[in-house]
């Protein structure tokens, strides 16, 4: 027969074409994708069956493409189902400025929990049965209604809560793309104040929450929307560029992690919250009187942003503009995974604020420039306690004892935040009742703390009003640690030398090593106890025969210095001479 064609017009969402992970090749994954998107959200009958048709897709392909026209047939938000689809199959993507760490294998640490697996969604829609129901009922028509007639009368109603269910509802019925649904679609976000670029089928399958809670004051849709490959992307350069190797109290002895890679992004279309915030941020507008406040030098969030896009072609796949004239900022705030589903449903809630971090500069809700500073507040120990909280200071040394376990997973915010005019300080004990005060009755709207200047550590903005930032991101991430990744070093030089070919580590190795090493090290100056070079053991697969008196002797063996703790040389030389003496690891 005839050559297929290649079909080369599509894009999977804006800005992102799939490829390297596609289960077919690009050219027909890109039109598989175009046809599904115009027949179901455009309702073109036969638009999947006329593109394998035209293009003589050859029956190998049509049969690895079915499973996917399958899912979307029987998804409820048909448009998330196929954008799911794209992230999935679109390139992985890559880091910017990557720290050097060695990717860890799936065998790196003998006995360690694997990193979960995709959690539950946020929040689940709002189902097609639940949406017509609605319709029925807010219409007051007979629940045996013909569903296509409910969703166009839903269309017309005065109620907004109808027709955003009717909004809901008219892809799966063949109605998208008609003027009755722009015309609703318009209506819907004028009537409700949303931002511009929020996609209306997602927010159209929200949960309604009743009522106020926490910092929302009033009911509220909530829908979590997952974000393409472009967002990520950008996010991840945020993460990758705000990192710094310091180490705080607020770590409580925990590693630092090596890295954070971004496994998934949604974004928050809450629109109470954000009508609070909006208005917030007008009233922040008009307070400053056409005076332009900025941070000092910036922030780092802020500053890479700018970097990055003077120096790359603009993109559908970015982050959303911020308004320089409030001085909004891209901030992050760290937190777990229970908590940023309460975040962003709730609001932030003022009588939590410092149930895990201290209140240093009073009552009000902490953000951050670096990813670094927000991880210490996610999964696993976090937070300051009793005197060192007290102290206001940041600890010399990690707790004594066992390092607690790792924590792969956790989540973090990053927040749409209005600091207004800034009130800085680079106090050691700074008044926090002044600061607070300041904010909410005097003529600052946000507090930048400046512990990176006092003790190198990390600059902190305070706002003292919930409705000052906006919950726009949740960021679920993996920690990457130095011990786990070590153990594929030791594998590869251990198969040099039974090749014979073993002289040290490569200069390349060793330099990834002493990076590594300097965050690993960095609680206890560059050195680490028994109990970090048991994760370093384990990790090899060649733990002691117990963590008392073996461990010891064992820790005693590597610290040739004899001063108590094991530094970088003494920890190459130790590892090189482990592979010289056939001490194996067995991936």
């Amino acid at each position: 027969g005839a050559a297929a064609q290649p079909y080369v017009q599509g894009t999977v969402v804006p800005g992102a074409v799939v490829s390297a992970g596609a289960p077919v090749e690009a050219n027909y994954a890109n039109g598989f994708l175009d046809a599904l998107r115009a027949e179901y959200l455009r309702g073109q009958e036969g638009a999947v069956g006329d593109f394998y048709s035209d293009h003589k897709v050859p029956g190998s392909v049509e049969s690895t493409l079915n499973p996917y026209e399958e899912r979307v047939r029987n998804a409820v938000n048909k448009e998330q189902a196929i954008n799911m689809i794209a992230v999935g199959w679109a390139d992985p993507a890559p880091a910017a400025a990557p720290l050097p760490v060695v990717p860890t294998p799936a065998s790196a640490a003998a006995g360690a929990p694997a990193v979960a697996g995709s959690p539950a969604p946020l929040a689940s829609e709002t189902s097609l049965q639940e949406s017509l129901a609605a319709i029925s009922q807010g219409l007051n028509l007979p629940p045996d209604t013909e569903p296509r007639t409910l969703a166009l009368q839903g269309l017309g109603s005065e109620d907004m809560e109808v027709v955003r269910h009717a909004v809901r509802v008219s892809p799966d019925y063949g109605l998208s793309g008609r003027e009755e649904v722009r015309k609703a679609v318009l209506r819907l976000r004028g009537e409700r104040q949303l931002p511009l670029d929020w996609n209306m089928t997602t927010y159209a399958a929200g949960r309604f929450l009743e009522g106020g809670l926490g910092g929302r004051k009033a009911s509220a849709v909530v829908a979590f929307e997952p974000q393409p490959t472009g967002i990520v992307q950008e996010i991840q350069g945020i993460f990758d560029a705000t990192y710094r190797k310091v180490y705080t109290r607020d770590r409580r002895g925990a590693p630092i992690p090596d890295r954070f890679v971004i496994r998934e992004v949604h974004r928050v279309m809450n629109d109470q919250v954000w009508r609070e915030y909006a208005k917030q941020r007008e009233e922040v507008r008009g307070k400053l009187m056409g005076a332009r406040p900025a941070v000092p030098d910036g922030t780092e969030t802020m500053n890479y942003l700018a970097k990055r896009r003077s120096q790359t072609v603009s993109s559908e796949q970015s982050l959303p503009e911020l308004d320089p004239e409030v001085n909004e900022t891209w901030l992050f705030h760290g937190t777990t995974r229970d908590a940023a589903q309460g975040i962003a449903e709730n609001d932030f809630r003022l009588d939590f604020t410092g149930s895990n971090a201290g209140t240093l500069y009073g009552k009000g809700i902490y953000l951050a420039e670096n990813a670094t500073k927000s991880d210490e507040y996610g999964e696993g120990p976090k937070g300051p306690a009793g005197e060192e909280k007290e102290r206001g200071y940041e600890a010399p040394r990690p707790p004594k004892g066992p390092p607690p376990p790792l924590v792969r997973e956790s989540y973090i915010l990053l927040c749409r935040s209005t600091l207004g005019k800034v009130n800085y300080t680079d106090e050691v004990r700074p008044n926090a009742d002044g600061l607070q005060r300041s904010c909410l009755s005097g003529e600052f709207d946000s507090v930048l703390g400046d512990r990176l200047k006092l003790h190198g550590t990390f600059r902190e903005l305070i706002v003292y009003n919930d409705d000052h930032v906006y919950p726009e991101y949740v960021i679920r991430y993996e920690r990457i640690f130095f011990h786990e990744s070590f153990a594929q070093i030791y594998s590869a030089m251990c198969r040099r030398q039974k090749q014979g070919n073993f002289d040290g580590p490569t200069p390349d190795e060793r330099q990834v090593l002493t990076s590594m090493w300097n965050v690993y090290g960095m609680p206890n100056k560059g050195k680490i106890n028994k109990w970090q070079l048991l994760d370093l053991l384990l990790a090899i697969q060649q733990p002691p025969e117990n963590e008392d008196e073996d461990l010891d002797v064992t820790f005693s063996e590597w610290d040739t210095k004899k001063d108590g703790w094991i530094d970088c040389d003494e920890f190459l030389q130790e590892m090189t001479q482990r592979v010289k003496d056939g001490v194996e690891y067995y991936d």
